[in-house]
């Protein structure tokens, strides 16, 4: 018998419900961590990702190959699980072997990269995604996974948010501090700039109700400064949920 999507507890009267998606027993959900880092960040609203002290988040017009590369010529036994979705906005992934400085490029095609993640090995270099000389995305040298603060949320699935958290240590006061908010772009191209706030050092946004985004939508949690540049990491929670009904058939 197929599995039917709900979300209830399925597995002991106790256990909650959240333990039970990120243990993947409850069909058609999962969880997603959305996290992104940067020590510079400037007084410009951006997403925080490895190259924003220096460029915006980069998106794609369309869905592309990717040359996956590492700046140290010694890693030759690494291997980096791309995930994303390809030009219908469908789940996509694979596994590519990296062979040093020597580029290597995707099977797939992707509309926008979610996750550069280690599947093996320890690159001792910084990875990167690029075509056409702009990097998409990065895996700085000993991290394992790239820190992107953005997801784009798949076709047939709703990105549910229920957390979102923003730190830093060198924005303090009423003299330094951040601006945050929320960037939605639709895949018809309607942005929505919403939820927006300021902090000094720390930010706690725990929701009552998720906040949800839909699918075919790539959501960005931006920040900047009121001056100067401060390291800045953003997290955030929420539950992946496949949608059922005639608007996700």
């Amino acid at each position: 018998m197929a599995n039917v999507i709900r979300s209830i507890s399925q597995v002991g009267t106790t256990e909650p419900f959240e333990l039970q998606v990120a243990r993947g027993q409850i069909p058609g959900h999962s969880v997603r961590n959305i996290f992104g880092f940067n020590a510079a960040i400037g007084t410009t609203l951006t997403t925080p990702w490895e190259l924003a002290n220096t460029t915006a988040l980069p998106i794609p017009g369309s869905a592309l190959t990717f040359s996956l590369v590492s700046s140290s010529a010694s890693d030759t036994s690494v291997s980096i699980l791309v995930s994303g979705v390809n030009a219908d906005y469908v789940l996509t992934q694979e596994v590519v072997a990296l062979d040093g400085t020597t580029p290597v490029n995707t099977t797939n095609t992707y509309r926008f990269i979610n996750d550069l993640i280690t599947t093996s090995g320890n690159a001792v270099g910084n990875v990167t995604a690029s075509n056409g000389g702009t990097v998409y995305a990065q895996i700085t040298a000993g991290r394992g996974k790239n820190q992107c603060a953005a997801y784009m949320v798949p076709a047939g699935y709703s990105y549910y948010l229920t957390r979102i958290d923003s730190f830093s240590g060198t924005a303090t006061g009423a003299s330094k501090y951040v601006n945050f908010r929320n960037r939605t772009t639709g895949s018809d191209g309607r942005i929505f700039n919403v939820a927006q706030t300021t902090f000094g050092s720390r930010m706690d946004i725990g929701r009552q109700l998720p906040f949800r985004v839909g699918e075919k939508t790539l959501l960005e949690l931006q920040v900047s400064t009121n001056s100067t540049t401060a390291d800045i990491g953003v997290f955030s929670d929420g539950y992946l949920i496949k949608e059922e009904g005639p608007a996700f058939a």
